[in-house]
């Protein structure tokens, strides 16, 4: 038999082969070499892909800060955009109407194509009339939340070694989205239930006023322009509920809902951030400091501020 000390010898020896057929495990996930183009409709979406595929992506959105996008008309340049990209997104339910490019042909070319409303089921969607869906669900940033996981799933089909990689950025964000829904239910609830009505210059504001109960109407619908007067039923709405803001969307010029404004008796110069973000750079002042408002997370709690100091003390 082996004495105890002939025993002790042999250890290093057998760590040492130990240690030779050892292996660390695979890495989860491998980054392409080259980032992936993506490109998306909208501002809010490039923000989105841009935290979720973080160095793996290269992004940039199609419609300009600041611009209805409801309006927006794909030039010639976009889809050579579109079409030289790896990753196209849109955000949908028929927000981009004027895009008519069909999805199934862009994808029979090799572009992975992902619509960022997929993410959402059924009973999420709001349905203003039963023909129409309401687009803005970014407003509400559990919905948003949803969108996340979406773009992670279009991007992996875009690059499998990285699947990983972007569902656990998509999971953080995720996070960071339902503490930033916990704080504004919190805070909105102090509006007294007499003042949880919510007039914007824009429809944009469905998803918002859902999440925290509140009511909201807008002056115009999408791509509409303003009326030259208020519907009667709009005008009764605001006198039974005694509303005195009307929030105007921020790249709309104060002057366009000025004849409104006086119309309906309210004070209309109080701008919020809903349909698209603003221009790189721009600041607002929100209730504690100043927020720089061009990426959907400060964007969103300055719109939520904004609303909340006015409501709270009509």
């Amino acid at each position: 038999m082996p004495s105890r000390r002939h025993l002790l010898r042999l250890l290093p020896a057998a760590w040492l082969a130990a240690s030779c057929h050892h292996q660390d495990p695979p890495p989860r996930h491998r980054l392409p070499e080259q980032a992936l183009t993506v490109v998306t409709s909208t501002g809010q979406a490039a923000d989105l892909v841009r935290l979720v595929g973080g160095e793996a992506v290269e992004v940039r959105s199609l419609i300009p800060p600041d611009r209805n996008p409801h309006l927006w008309q794909p030039t010639a340049a976009d889809l050579v955009a579109i079409q030289t990209a790896d990753v196209f997104f849109l955000s949908g339910l028929g927000l981009e109407a004027n895009f008519t490019e069909n999805l199934q042909t862009l994808r029979d070319r090799g572009l992975v194509v992902g619509v960022l409303a997929n993410g959402l089921a059924d009973d999420d969607i709001l349905h203003p009339t039963p023909e129409k869906s309401e687009p803005h669900f970014w407003m509400n940033p559990l919905l948003w939340a949803k969108a996340a996981s979406e773009a992670a799933a279009v991007l992996s089909e875009a690059f499998p070694p990285s699947a990983s990689w972007f569902s656990d950025r998509a999971h953080e964000y995720g996070t960071e989205l339902q503490r930033l829904h916990q704080e504004l239910n919190r805070r909105l609830a102090v509006i007294p239930a007499r003042s949880r009505f919510l007039l914007s210059s824009s429809d944009s504001m469905a998803y918002f006023a859902k999440a925290y109960g509140l009511e909201a109407r807008g002056l115009a619908s999408g791509p509409d322009p303003f009326p030259e007067k208020a519907p009667s039923e709009l005008s009764d709405w605001v006198a039974d509920h005694r509303v005195r803001t009307l929030f105007r969307e921020s790249f709309t010029p104060a002057a366009a809902i000025l004849p409104l404004s006086r119309q309906l008796q309210l004070l209309g110069d109080l701008p919020i951030i809903s349909l698209n973000l603003a221009a790189p750079g721009t600041r607002l002042p929100g209730a504690s400091n100043e927020l720089k408002v061009d990426s959907y997370l400060p964007a969103l709690r300055y719109t939520a501020e904004t609303i909340l100091g006015r409501l709270r003390v009509e």
